[in-house]
């Protein structure tokens, strides 16, 4: 739109330069004809020589504003292209910091599931040994002494030591296939958490203490067997 408009104002000035140029001659033609009477026509109109000046002047004027409204026109053009250049730029450092960030993230995220890998491993290694450990005290239970009392079969669910059978020590061995054992104390929190059976399944036997207000959570039948 705005080429059009310099385009416009570019073909009336020469329209007026063109004018001004058929004045300027008639002029010198009126003056070698001498005769400050005489009159000519411009555009239709009859004029003589001070009307002529009158005209010649006024087109002077239009062409003088017509020649600043162009070159502030090419200034407001050259800026838009400015403008347009540094607006391209722009885009083109946005780019390539998204493609930058993307790439640091992408790195990010490798690092943090390179982190959780290992810290999934030391969990797995700290639980092997764990079970080495209950493993190895369920493997002592030979040099245990059978206490005085009847063993205590429980099914799979939650009882309360004092209440569904009487505190002390007891050896845990799973009747069937293994299942999780765990035992809490007054306050809730685990004192035991492992797996009873062999062939892989659990880590055997488990001896352990309870005192009254302590819960005992089997998922599959036990038999605990007191002991000194």
């Amino acid at each position: 739109m705005e080429v059009e408009v310099v385009k416009s104002k570019s073909k009336k000035i020469l329209k007026i330069i063109g004018i001004i140029f058929s004045a300027i001659v008639l002029i010198f033609i009126g003056s070698a004809i001498g005769s400050s009477g005489a009159k000519i026509t411009v555009h239709d109109k009859k004029m003589d020589i001070t009307q002529l000046d009158k005209e010649v002047s006024k087109l002077k004027s239009e062409k003088k504003a017509l020649s600043s409204g162009l070159k502030e026109a090419k200034d407001i053009i050259a800026k838009r292209d400015s403008a347009q250049t540094e607006l391209n730029d722009t885009e083109a450092k946005l780019k390539d910091k998204k493609g930058a960030l993307d790439k640091e993230l992408a790195e990010g995220r490798k690092e943090i599931d390179k982190q959780l890998a290992d810290i999934k491993g030391q969990l797995a290694d700290a639980k092997s040994k764990l079970d080495d450990t209950n493993k190895k005290l369920s493997l002592a239970t030979g040099q245990l002494k059978v206490a005085s009392g009847k063993p205590v079969s429980l099914s799979s669910g939650h009882y309360t030591v004092g209440k569904d059978f009487k505190s002390g020590r007891y050896k845990a061995t799973n009747v069937g296939r293994g299942s999780n054992f765990v035992v809490y104390d007054k306050d809730g929190d685990v004192v035991v958490n492992t797996i009873l059976g062999n062939g892989g399944i659990g880590s055997g036997d488990y001896v352990f203490s309870c005192d009254d207000g302590y819960t005992v959570e089997t998922e599959a039948p036990v038999k605990l067997i007191p002991v000194k």
